[in-house]
């Protein structure tokens, strides 16, 4: 597997770079210390594999992968970071906490090697504070639940709508995002649709004893059953 390794540290990237002389199956190809240099690296080697820093100087390696499409699999490396650890650990996702040991370096490369690129998600349920793996497109992204407006179903899919206008389509069913969403704050007001409740903006009488749910940051309108409106009633009272 070709490889890139993205740390602000050259020290760091050295000595990831010499422990991974004991690994004949990756092949370090380039390194960057930044999240520009990052993209340019992974343009012109188009690697199989990352080995990628969390902080880099001012940005994240995160930033990296809202800005380019990259097809192949991240290892993230961190220091003790007790919340991407977090979101790491909930997703499913590999990372190796600094400074790297070789028993850890190696567990890493051979979960690697026997699994493929779908994303293996977890059932563990999330934490309102969670950081939470999606797959839009070719990209890999995570977002804070507590951002999280609404989700509605589309199809076979589901899709996630944030505060900011963002909106996210991902492979978790409704049953799915309901068995894990904190029910302190996430509510199924129908079968297609769960809303943030913390950000309900305004609530109108409809006919036939139903209600309209108006949410914060977007111009989508929820129609809300009798019975369903109860139960928001009851979270606020």
């Amino acid at each position: 597997m070709t490889a890139l390794i993205i740390d602000d540290e050259r020290l760091a990237r050295a000595a990831l770079k010499n422990k991974l002389e004991a690994f004949q199956e990756i092949e370090i190809v380039g390194e960057a210390g930044n999240v520009k240099n990052a993209i340019a690296a992974i343009e012109e080697h188009d690697p199989d594999l990352m080995f990628l820093d969390i902080q880099l100087y001012n940005e994240t390696g995160f930033d990296i992968l809202e800005k380019i499409k990259f097809r192949g699999k991240i290892i993230f490396v961190t220091a003790h970071d007790e919340f991407a650890i977090r979101a790491f650990e909930i997703n499913a996702v590999d990372y190796i906490l600094k400074p790297v040991s070789h028993e850890r370096l190696k567990n890493a490369i051979d979960r690697l090697n026997s699994t493929d690129r779908k994303i293996e998600y977890k059932t563990d349920p999330f934490n309102y504070d969670d950081r939470i793996l999606i797959m839009c497109g070719e990209r890999m992204k995570f977002i804070k639940l507590e951002t999280v407006s609404n989700i509605t179903a589309s199809g076979d899919f589901t899709l996630i709508n944030t505060l900011d206008g963002c909106e996210y389509l991902t492979a978790r069913s409704m049953n799915e995002w309901e068995e894990r969403l904190p029910g302190k704050y996430f509510l199924r007001i129908h079968r297609s649709t769960i809303i943030n409740i913390e950000f309900i903006e305004k609530a109108e009488k409809w006919f036939n004893y139903s209600s309209m749910i108006k949410m914060r940051g977007s111009e989508k309108q929820f129609k809300v059953s009798r019975s369903y409106f109860k139960k928001i009633k009851e979270r606020f009272s």
